[in-house]
């Protein structure tokens, strides 16, 4: 199983929509993906047509204290998500009140595990497992990070998204050094508009920079991609042919094809 924490501190780089359309490009590709939303503004939940406020189970529950009443186990909390036309992509919703489990977490023994003892613990198997992570470096994303095994960080091609990044490559080595858990990292170009010549400039210098953590896929700017959001889809089932859709095909089968690289480097 492949766990990915999709995460950066700054908001509006296109984790959700990483989440929801790399996760579905993979399950059409045959995978069984879940989708955990660790966002209290529950935009992954809601882009797959859920009403968040009218859930009584979400991922919250599963991180409660473990003397809690309202504890449950992941896979009490997972949904099928069958508007999707794919039999093995699945969510842990969030809701609203799930911004309170920073609090409850934040006095508790082992609360940066909570959420790495959950997957573990999890009797529904999976291949991959897609985490959205808040916009923050708060104890839900500790939690995130601590539960995978890589990470993809989204960026748009601007010269201060640069800065933000090395802040959260710097927070990740933390995680390694301090919780003695290693982290593969990788960069993800997103809402890139490659009709400019700054933006241009801007992804040879990521190139430079980044080297191979970055992903040769790249996500255009594309207009479906929030259409489909707003009709609570993922791109492949909204327009399989626009380029959002397109995109993340083709980032799946790269992150596809690191499996068989780690095949042929045991081999």
């Amino acid at each position: 199983m492949r766990i990915i924490s999709i995460a950066n501190q700054k908001g509006g780089v296109a984790k959700t929509t990483t989440t929801i359309n790399l996760g579905a490009s993979l399950a059409s590709m045959g995978r069984r993906v879940l989708l955990i939303d660790l966002d209290p503004q529950a935009h992954t939940t809601l882009g797959l047509s859920l009403e968040p406020d009218n859930l009584s189970k979400t991922i919250l529950n599963v991180l409660e204290p473990h003397r809690s009443k309202n504890k449950l186990k992941l896979e009490e909390v997972i949904i099928k998500l069958k508007a999707t036309g794919e039999d093995n992509l699945f969510l842990a919703p969030s809701n609203i009140d799930f911004a309170s489990a920073e609090y409850k977490l934040i006095d508790q023994i082992g609360r940066e595990d909570f959420l790495n003892v959950a997957i573990s613990e999890c009797e529904i198997p999976f291949d991959y497992v897609i985490i959205d992570c808040p916009p923050s470096l708060g104890i839900l994303t500790v939690n995130a990070l601590k539960a995978c095994n890589e990470v993809i960080i989204p960026m748009q091609p601007h010269y201060f998204a640069l800065r933000g990044i090395e802040e959260f490559i710097e927070t990740t080595e933390i995680v390694r050094k301090n919780l003695n858990h290693p982290l593969k990292i990788n960069i993800l170009i997103t809402i890139a508009d490659l009709r400019s010549n700054l933006a241009k400039e801007v992804i040879e210098e990521i190139k430079h920079y980044f080297g191979n953590k970055l992903f040769k896929t790249m996500i255009r700017k594309n207009i479906a991609l929030v259409e489909a959001s707003s009709q609570g889809v993922p791109a492949l089932y909204y327009d399989s042919k626009c380029h959002g859709a397109i995109d993340y095909y083709k980032l799946a089968e790269e992150v596809i094809s690191f499996e068989k690289e780690e095949i042929s480097a045991r081999i």
